[in-house]
C-alpha cells in the first residue's frame, strides 16, 4: 500500500487506489475493511460511544460494528477480518481512515496495530474491537473530527485550588476544591447528577462527605468509578456495588478485583479511612480523612480512566521519577496505603506513583526502589515534558 498523508482527507476511491493493484482485494463488513495479502484498510464512520466507532483515548481506536457481521471464520471475532486480529500469523499493515457522520471525504489518522482487545456481541453492540494507534491523535485533530470536547483547561485555576489544600482546611473547604476537580475534568454538574434523600435512603447512617457526594453528584458514577468502585447506597441488581457495614465501619471504595477495600465510620463530619488488603485481616489507618480521600479517588480515576492523552510504565527507577516529577507539585494529602500511590498535579498534568514492593518488606541500604507510574491530562500539550524520559519500556504513550 502507497502511505497516504497524514491527516488529510480522501474520498473512498482514493484509499481503494492506494491498495497493491496487484493483489486481490477483499471488501468486507459493508466495505469498511478492505483486505489484500499486503495491507489493510478500515474506512469507517466515527461518532457517539457505545454504538459508533470511536477514540478510546488518543492511541486507542475502537471499531464498532455496525450490524451483525460474519467476516471471519474466528470463532471469538467472527464480527472482525481475520488479518486484523492479534493472534493472525501475517498482519498485514493496518491504515485507519475515519470521517464524521454525514461526512464525505475520509481522514487518514494513521497505522493501527492488530487487534489485542476486543468485546463479542452482546447488548451493547454487535461488537468492539480496539486497535492501538500510532501516532497518537493530535487533539486539535481530534476536535476537528468532532470527538473531543475540551471543556474547561484552566489549570491555573485548578492548581490554586489544589494549593490551598497545604493549609488547614474544613471538610466544606475541601469539597470546595472537589469540585473544582470534578468541574475541570468533567465538566459543571447538574442538579439532576445528585441523588435525592429518596434515593439515598435512610437505612445506612452515612457521614457527611459521602452524603454531601451523593446528594451533589451521586449518578455521576464514572467520576469515582472505573478503575475501582465507589459504591452506592442503593443498587439492588448489583448488590456488591452497595454500602455495607463491616465491623462497625463502614466499606464505600474497593479495588476492582477485590484487593484492596476502604472503609470509614459511619457518622462524623469528615471521619478517617482505614484500608485493608484482601477483604481479609485488621482494617488499618490511612492518615487521611474521608474528604481528602474523595480528592485522592477523583485524580485517580481521572488519570486512568478520562486522560484522552498520557503514558505508563510499570517499572520506573526512583531516580527517573524524581527527574519527571521535579517540577510539578506533589499534592498536600497523604498517599495511599495500596501501593503506596502518591499524586503529582501542576500545569495540567496529573501523575500517580506506585511503589513496586511488598507493603511488609524493608529496604536494605542502597537497594533501588521501582515505580509503577502513570502520567495523565486532557490534551497532549502539558505533557511534552515527558518526551526525554520516554524510551521503549513504556507500556503505553500517547502524546
Amino acid at each position: 500500500m502507497r502511505h497516504p498523508q497524514l491527516y488529510e482527507w480522501y474520498s473512498a476511491e482514493d484509499v481503494r487506489a492506494f491498495l497493491d493493484p496487484q493483489s486481490e482485494v477483499q471488501r468486507l463488513c459493508d466495505d469498511q475493511w478492505l483486505v489484500s495479502s499486503t495491507s489493510a484498510a478500515c474506512l469507517t464512520n466515527i461518532g457517539e460511544p457505545p454504538k459508533n466507532s470511536h477514540f478510546e483515548n488518543a492511541s486507542t481506536f475502537c471499531w464498532v460494528a455496525e450490524r451483525l457481521y460474519h467476516a471471519s471464520d474466528a470463532t471469538s471475532a467472527h464480527f472482525l477480518p481475520a488479518q486484523v486480529i492479534s493472534s493472525s500469523k501475517n498482519n498485514p499493515p493496518i491504515h485507519l481512515f475515519v470521517r464524521p457522520l454525514q461526512a464525505e471525504k475520509y481522514l487518514y489518522a494513521g497505522q493501527l496495530q492488530p487487534c489485542g482487545r476486543m468485546e463479542m456481541p452482546g447488548k451493547r453492540s454487535h461488537g468492539m474491537a480496539f486497535f492501538a494507534l500510532n501516532p497518537a491523535l493530535p487533539s486539535a485533530v481530534w476536535e476537528r473530527l468532532g470527538g473531543l470536547r475540551f471543556g474547561n483547561l484552566d489549570f491555573a485555576e485548578l492548581d490554586r485550588a489544589l494549593d490551598r489544600l497545604r493549609q488547614p482546611m474544613t471538610a466544606e473547604e475541601r469539597f470546595s476544591v472537589l469540585q473544582q476537580l470534578v468541574n475541570y475534568w468533567h465538566g459543571p454538574i447538574r442538579p439532576e447528577d445528585g441523588m435525592s434523600d429518596a434515593e439515598i435512603g435512610s437505612s445506612m447512617p452515612l457521614p457527611l462527605p459521602l452524603r454531601w457526594w451523593y446528594r451533589w453528584a451521586g449518578k455521576r458514577t464514572e467520576i469515582m468509578s472505573g478503575q475501582n468502585i465507589l459504591l452506592v447506597p442503593r443498587d439492588y441488581e448489583h448488590r456488591y456495588r452497595m454500602l455495607g457495614l463491616k465491623d462497625g465501619r463502614l466499606l464505600f471504595y474497593v479495588e476492582n478485583q477485590g484487593v484492596y477495600q476502604w472503609s470509614t465510620l459511619p457518622h462524623g463530619d469528615d471521619p478517617p479511612v482505614f484500608g485493608r488488603w484482601e477483604r481479609k485481616g485488621r482494617w488499618a489507618r490511612e492518615k487521611i480523612t474521608l474528604s481528602e480521600h474523595l480528592i485522592l479517588m477523583c485524580l485517580f480515576e481521572a488519570v486512568f480512566c478520562h486522560a484522552n492523552y498520557g503514558a505508563s510504565i510499570a517499572w520506573l527507577e526512583e531516580e527517573r521519577l524524581d527527574e519527571i516529577v521535579k517540577n510539578i507539585p506533589p499534592l498536600a494529602i497523604r498517599p495511599w496505603r495500596w501501593l503506596g500511590l502518591r499524586f503529582f498535579v501542576g500545569q495540567g498534568a496529573f501523575v500517580c506513583a506506585g511503589e513496586n514492593r511488598n507493603p511488609k518488606k524493608k529496604y536494605h541500604p542502597g537497594e533501588k526502589r521501582y515505580y509503577s507510574v502513570w502520567v495523565g491530562a486532557k490534551t497532549e500539550y502539558p505533557l511534552q515534558f515527558l518526551k526525554p524520559f520516554l524510551d521503549d519500556k513504556w507500556e503505553y504513550i500517547a502524546i
